[in-house]
């Protein structure tokens, strides 16, 4: 189970990745176009990309998710710490939250690209209540994952479990996230997201070589 958690830490930093590259890179609006012409270009001319975004974004790193927060209930059973068991209860918030975002993501571009045919107006509405929905639901404000985070590192820290720096490179992880609550302060998620991205890919590592030891001692 450490090997595919793993894995599975190093895929959502990668889905991060993938992401930024998308939207930031390969779904560059041209300039000068207006609220419904962003939203033409996006659903009639790169419906197939922005879907693929959201699926990268939300629905894919759900799954690795999930099979990340399994390896972590073994590794800090909420049995030995109030506190580990806190991080399992954000850790499955968090699971739904993304699963829900990307659902609501997908299924409302669907229909506000069937209603681009027919009213431009109920379009736009939908397509921003889409938005507000995803945004405030998966990724607008990371406050549960900064909690996961956080509670998981103060956990570790407690039960002296994998590498001190991973919880200390944690502990400011969270906090960013958290922070974000204050979503007007320019960068704060920006931040949390790239020093997320090195705390998965370092505590995906960490699995790995605890999957590769105990395989060992199993032998």
């Amino acid at each position: 189970m450490y090997k595919a958690s793993g894995y599975a830490a190093i895929g959502m930093a990668l889905c991060y990745i993938s992401v930024a590259v998308i939207f930031f890179g390969l779904l560059a609006v041209p300039a000068g176009l207006d609220n419904l012409g962003r939203l033409q270009f996006y659903l009639q001319q790169k419906y197939s990309l922005v879907a693929i975004g959201w699926g990268i974004g939300y629905l894919l790193f759900g799954v690795l998710l999930a099979i990340l927060l399994q390896a972590l209930q073994q590794a800090l059973p909420a049995k030995q710490s109030a506190v580990a068991g806190l991080a399992e209860r954000f850790g499955n918030v968090w699971l739904v939250l993304m699963m829900a975002s990307g659902m609501v993501a997908l299924i409302s571009m669907d229909m506000t690209l069937r209603l681009l045919d027919t009213s431009t107006e109920q379009a736009l509405a939908l397509y921003n209540t889409g938005n507000l929905l995803t945004n405030a639901l998966g990724g607008g404000i990371e406050l549960v994952g900064g909690f996961w985070v956080l509670l998981f590192s103060i956990a570790g820290l407690q039960q002296q479990r994998f590498a001190k720096a991973l919880h200390l490179l944690g502990l400011w992880v969270g906090s960013l996230g958290i922070l974000t609550v204050l979503h007007t302060v320019p960068y704060l998620k920006d931040a949390f997201g790239i020093s997320q991205l090195i705390w998965f890919i370092w505590l995906g590592i960490t699995l790995l070589r605890v999957g590769r030891q105990t395989a060992k001692t199993e032998l």
